[in-house]
C-alpha cells in the first residue's frame, strides 16, 4: 500500500477493517494510483527544474547583454559629449533655491579653463563666489524663468567666446530642468572681427579715392575752366586760318582731356555705388538724332556715312534717363567713328513688347579679334595695346556703357569680325510715357521763362582762383554784361551783397575762408528781408550727386560744372525767373 494511502486511511477511516477482501482490490487500486501521481509529480518537478534553470540562464544572458549594451551606449554617449567641442549642461532648482548640475560635458569647459567634472554634481554656490555667482545666479533665474532663450558669452582672459541656447524640459506645466546647450564661435567671432575691419579699410580706402578723385578732379578742371574758357572766347575774335585751326586744335584736346576726366570719375561713381538714374519722359528718337548730328563733324571729316533706322514703331515717350542713354549712344557712336575708316555707322532702334529699347550701333570699321571679346568690358581694357597707341582712349567707355545699361536694367553685348566691322548691341528698360496733353497752341501763348540777354541784370562772379574770375569775366563781357563785380571768396562776397545785391551771382563751391555753400546761405538770410531775391548759379569742379543735391538745399538755383562754356553761362543766364 502507498505509504500516504495508509496514513490517509489511519487518520480519517481508522474504524474500518482494510484487511478483508472487499477492500483489497479498491485500495490496490486507489495505491497504484497514488503511485503514478508520485511519478507524474516527479517529472513535472523534473521539467520545472530544468526549464526554470533554462529560464534563469537565459535571463541572466539578457541581462549580461542588455547591461553591456548599456555599458557600451554609455561609454559612446559619454565619449561622445566629452569630446564634442561644444558643452552641454543641465541643472535643476532646489528647495531653497540654489541650483544644482546634473551634468557638464563637453571641450568647450576645458577650453575655457575649467573641468566638467568640477561643475556636474556641484551646486552653483560652490563653484563660484562673489559677483560670478551674482551675476550667474541672475543668469540661471532667468533661464529658469524661460526669458532668455539664446546667450553670448566668453572669457577675454582666453580669449573664448561661446553662443548658448537654454531649452526648458518640463512635466506638465512645471520646469524640472533646464538643458543648455553651447558651441564656441571663437573662430567665427575673430572672423566677423577680421571682415569688419576689412571692410572699414575697403570703406576707408573708397573714401580715400572718392575723396582723391575729388580734388584731382577739382585741381583739374580748374585749369581747363581756363583753357576751355579762353578758347572759347578767341575762337569769337578775329583770326587767320591758320590761328582759328590752332585754336581748334586747342579746343578738341581739352574736350579730349574732358572726356577722360569725366569717364574716369563714371566709373569710379559707379564702383562706389553712387550712380544715381534720373527717369524722365524722355524723346528717344529725337535724342539719337541729336547724337547723330553731333558727331556729325567727327564722321564727316573720315567722310565716314552716319545713319538712324528704326526698326520698329517707337514710342513718342518713354521713362529712362536721358543724360546716361546719351551718354552711351554718344560712348558706342564715337568708338564706331574712331575705328572706321571708311564706310558707313549705323544707329538701329526698335521697341520690344516688354518695355524694351534697344539698339544696335553697327559699323564697317577694323572689327576685334576673337581674342580680345572677353577683355572688352572691362576697365582700362582695349582690345590690343597698339589701339592706345593708334586711336588714344583710357579704355573706360565700353566699361561704363555696360554698367550703365545694367544700371537702366538691360545689357550690352558685341559680335565682331575681324577687318569687317562690329556690331554693338545693348537694351535698356524704358516703360512708355504718357503723351503730352498741352496743344500747340497752348505752349506758344506760355510766357518765356527767363529774361531776354539785354535785360543786363547786376551780376557778382565769386571765385578763389583769379583765372577763373577773368574767364567768367570775359564771358559775361563778350556776352553782353557791363555790371559785373567780383568776389575771391565768399566773405567778400556776402559783404558785396549787403552793400548792393545783385541780381544774379555765380558763386564757386569750394573757396577759403567761407565757401560757396555757406556763403549762399547767408545771402539767403539776407535777402529774405529785402524785395530782390538773386538767382544763384554754382560753380564747381565738383560732380558729385551728393555735392549737386546739396547746392540745392542751400538755396542755389543752378550749378554748372567746371570748365564752364560761354553757352552755358548765357543758359542759365537765361534760366533765371
Amino acid at each position: 500500500m502507498h505509504p500516504l494511502l495508509a496514513r490517509q486511511i489511519r487518520e480519517n477511516l481508522p474504524d474500518v477493517d482494510m484487511d478483508g477482501s472487499t477492500w483489497e482490490k479498491f485500495i490496490a487500486a486507489v495505491s497504484d494510483t497514488y503511485a503514478r501521481a508520485d511519478q507524474d509529480r516527479e517529472s513535472v518537478e523534473r521539467s520545472l527544474n530544468s526549464v526554470s534553470t533554462e529560464l534563469v540562464e537565459t535571463n541572466q544572458r539578457m541581462r549580461r547583454e542588455v547591461e553591456n549594451k548599456l555599458n557600451q551606449l554609455t561609454r559612446y554617449y559619454t565619449q561622445t559629449l566629452d569630446l564634442q567641442k561644444g558643452l552641454l549642461l543641465c541643472f535643476r532648482r532646489e528647495e531653497d533655491g540654489g541650483y544644482m548640475h546634473t551634468l557638464c560635458r563637453g571641450q568647450l569647459p576645458k577650453n575655457m579653463g575649467f573641468r566638467p567634472e568640477r561643475v556636474e554634481g556641484h551646486r552653483l554656490d560652490k563653484i563660484l563666489r562673489g559677483s560670478v555667482l551674482r551675476r550667474m545666479t541672475r543668469v540661471y533665474n532667468a533661464a529658469w524663468a524661460g526669458k532668455i532663450r539664446t546667450m553670448e558669452g566668453g572669457s577675454k582672459r582666453r580669449g573664448v567666446r561661446f553662443l548658448a541656447v537654454f531649452h526648458l524640459r518640463r512635466e506638465g506645466d512645471k520646469v524640472i530642468e533646464v538643458i543648455v546647450s553651447a558651441m564656441e564661435i571663437t573662430d567665427l567671432k575673430n572672423t566677423e572681427s577680421e571682415l569688419r575691419a576689412a571692410k572699414l579699410r575697403a570703406e576707408s580706402a573708397d573714401k580715400a579715392k572718392s575723396d582723391f578723385l575729388a580734388v584731382m578732379s577739382h585741381e583739374i578742371r580748374t585749369p581747363m575752366n581756363s583753357v576751355i574758357g579762353f578758347t572759347s572766347l578767341l575762337r569769337t575774335s578775329k583770326l587767320t586760318e591758320e590761328q582759328e585751326q590752332y585754336v581748334k586744335m586747342i579746343e578738341t584736346s581739352g574736350e579730349g582731356l574732358l572726356e577722360i576726366i569725366n569717364d574716369v570719375l563714371d566709373i569710379s561713381k559707379i564702383e562706389a555705388g553712387r550712380m544715381e538714374l534720373s527717369l524722365e519722359a524722355v524723346e528717344v528718337t529725337m535724342l539719337a538724332h541729336e547724337v547723330v548730328a553731333l558727331l556729325a563733324s567727327r564722321a564727316d571729316e573720315k567722310e565716314v556715312m552716319l545713319e538712324v533706322r528704326l526698326l520698329n514703331e517707337i514710342p513718342e515717350e518713354v521713362h529712362t534717363d536721358r543724360a546716361r542713354l546719351r551718354q552711351i549712344l554718344i560712348n558706342l557712336m564715337g568708338n564706331a567713328i574712331k575705328f572706321t575708316a571708311s564706310g558707313s555707322v549705323t544707329l538701329e532702334m526698335g521697341y520690344g513688347p516688354g518695355s524694351e529699347l534697344h539698339f544696335k550701333v553697327i559699323d564697317t570699321g577694323i572689327g576685334i579679334p576673337e581674342e580680345s571679346m572677353e577683355r572688352l568690358f572691362k576697365p582700362f581694357s582695349q582690345a590690343d595695346s597698339s589701339t592706345t597707341r593708334d586711336f588714344g582712349g583710357t579704355g573706360l567707355g565700353l566699361a561704363i556703357c555696360k554698367r550703365l545699361s545694367e544700371a537702366m536694367g538691360g545689357g550690352i553685348s558685341v559680335t565682331s569680325e575681324s577687318g569687317k566691322g562690329s556690331c554693338f548691341t545693348f537694351h535698356v528698360d524704358a516703360p512708355r510715357a504718357e503723351s503730352p496733353t498741352l496743344a500747340l497752341a497752348e505752349v506758344e501763348s506760355e510766357p518765356a521763362v527767363g529774361k531776354d540777354l539785354a535785360d543786363n541784370p547786376a551780376i557778382l562772379v565769386v571765385d578763389d582762383n583769379p583765372i577763373n574770375r577773368k574767364v567768367l569775366g570775359s564771358i559775361l563781357r563778350v556776352s553782353g554784361y557791363d555790371r559785373v563785380e567780383y568776389a575771391f571768396d565768399g566773405a567778400q562776397a556776402l559783404a558785396a551783397a549787403r552793400q548792393n545785391l545783385p541780381d544774379l551771382v555765380f558763386m564757386d563751391v569750394e573757396m577759403p575762408v567761407m565757401d560757396g555753400m555757406t556763403a549762399t546761405i547767408e545771402i539767403r538770410r539776407l535777402a529774405s528781408t529785402t524785395a530782390t531775391r538773386p538767382w544763384i548759379v554754382g560753380l564747381s569742379a565738383n560732380v558729385w550727386p551728393d555735392t549737386v543735391r546739396r547746392s540745392e538745399e542751400v538755396g542755389m538755383n543752378n550749378y554748372l560744372v567746371k570748365p564752364v562754356r560761354r553757352s552755358d553761362v548765357e543758359a542759365a543766364i537765361r534760366e533765371r525767373v
